[in-house]
């Protein structure tokens, strides 16, 4: 079963390609806790839940000395709290508490990108407590890497009374969406900036405009995706870039695993889609390896599958050409050199299998050859951030994107993911649950979040 499949199953609908739907859901009852399976199957917080708070995630230790360009203050270093796992299982929060705490992030950034040393070392530390007007919440966040699951807490009020059960008394306001959340945004908005080098593009002025008006979207993809506030909040970083979802149009894209991996490319397209077009209503580019079909603007589920159902799933993976010729050219590095960049450009890249039709070496050369091009231009290296995600069980894409996540150069400049299965076994070793949503999240954030990299890495 695919990802898209499983996720269809995770939420009671009809699964693609004519597969058994899945088992009926419970009825309400009398029941005063839900069984813990419904609590643990797919991993997924009710809406209801992200009003609680969630501890902040992993961040990089050191590295990053500071800087003050642009306007953008310089943030302290050291000393970080102890990591807890962004992707585990959340039990509900504690009904008497609300908003989200406060997150800090990384000390700003200067230079280029830190080296890594083979392989894909542990990274330590974690967020600091952030000055967002949040208090921190001890407990009802997510369980620290290696925490075994099934340590539950009581159901907040609100899903209790849509599943039958008495509600509670207790159950607090939703969190505000002005004042010192606008202010929280700011800060989260602050650090990317100044993690990536993007002080071209936004100077002060630009982020406090930006961060006073997505309050909204955090919320309504935190109760689309059924995720936590706390990683709905990380999403605002989509709203300083431009997207292009870069896709495998190669024949195996079809005739393998019973189309399965069509399936998958549609979910994530669908997605990318919904998140690009709620933090930026020009919608996401979309650009084929091997048809000439494009997609401009797409900003809604109908669009995403229309433009799929119009692409012959054909030929080989020339990777790094195809992207260069597709993507890089002409819509990164003409537009840096022309200075008529608005935004920097996030490249998704979904692939199946490992470049064919071309040297290797090639996707590596075009990823260098673009960040020091970026370079010589006002907007910098950081105006180009590199995806890559795979789907299907293809053994040698998955070895060679794991090589490329490693390399020494090309590393610090991309982030890889593997598939929802594999990322899911590494997770569930560890005694915490991996779902298709927050899987989605990894994947769009890998690349301009180095918190979401870092643990990638941690684990390998």
């Amino acid at each position: 079963m695919g990802l898209a499949s499983k996720l269809a199953a995770s939420q009671g609908q009809m699964p693609p390609q004519g597969q058994a739907p899945p088992p009926a859901q419970p009825q309400p009852g009398a029941q005063q806790q839900a069984p813990p399976a419904q609590q643990q199957q797919g991993g997924y917080p009710t809406p209801q839940q992200q009003q609680g708070g969630y501890p902040t995630p992993q961040q990089q230790q050191g590295g990053y000395p500071p800087q003050q360009q642009g306007g953008y203050p310089s943030q302290p270093q050291g000393g970080y709290p102890p990591q807890q796992g962004r992707y585990a299982q959340p039990p509900p929060p504690i009904p008497n508490q609300h908003g989200y705490p406060p997150q800090q992030g990384y000390p700003p950034q200067q230079g280029g990108y830190p080296p890594q040393q083979g392989g894909y070392p542990p990274q330590q530390g974690g967020y600091p407590p952030q000055q967002g007007g949040y208090p921190p919440q001890q407990q009802g966040g997510y369980p620290p890497y290696g925490q075994q699951r099934g340590q539950t807490m009581p159901m907040p009020p609100q899903q209790q009374q849509q599943q039958g059960y008495p509600p509670q008394q207790q159950a607090p306001p939703p969190p505000p969406q002005g004042g010192a959340q606008a202010g929280n945004y700011m800060q989260i908005l602050q650090r990317a900036v100044q993690e990536n080098q993007l002080q071209a593009f936004y100077p002060p002025q630009r982020l406090q405009q930006l961060a006073s008006t997505i309050g909204p979207q955090v919320a309504q993809i935190s109760q689309q995706w059924r995720i936590p506030m706390e990683l709905a909040v990380d999403l605002v970083r989509l709203s300083l870039y431009d997207i292009v979802l870069f896709i495998d149009d190669s024949g195996s894209m079809s005739f393998e695993e019973n189309g399965e991996r069509i399936d998958d490319l549609k979910l994530i397209l669908q997605r990318t889609a919904f998140a690009g077009s709620l933090f930026d209503t020009n919608g996401i580019e979309v650009r084929c390896m091997n048809n000439q079909h494009a997609g401009n603007g797409i900003r809604t589920d109908q669009q995403a599958f229309q433009l799929v159902s119009q692409i012959r799933f054909h030929g080989l993976t020339p990777l790094g050409t195809s992207l260069r010729n597709k993507v890089v050219d002409p819509m990164v590095l003409g537009p840096a050199k022309s200075g008529q960049m608005d935004k920097p450009v996030l490249v998704i890249t979904i692939t199946d299998g490992h470049p064919a039709g071309e040297n290797t070496s090639t996707i590596f050369k075009v990823i260098k050859d673009a960040k020091s091009k970026l370079a010589n231009t006002r907007f910098g290296p950081g105006a180009v951030a590199f995806q890559f995600a795979q789907v299907g069980n293809d053994l040698k894409a998955r070895e060679f994107l794991a090589k490329l996540d490693s390399d020494r150069e090309v590393g610090a400049m991309v982030d890889c993911t593997s598939t929802f299965e594999v990322e899911q076994d590494e997770m569930a070793r560890q005694g915490v649950e991996l779902t298709p949503s927050t899987w989605i999240v990894k994947l769009l954030m890998g690349a301009i979040d180095r918190s979401y990299d870092s643990q990638d890495e941690a684990r390998r």
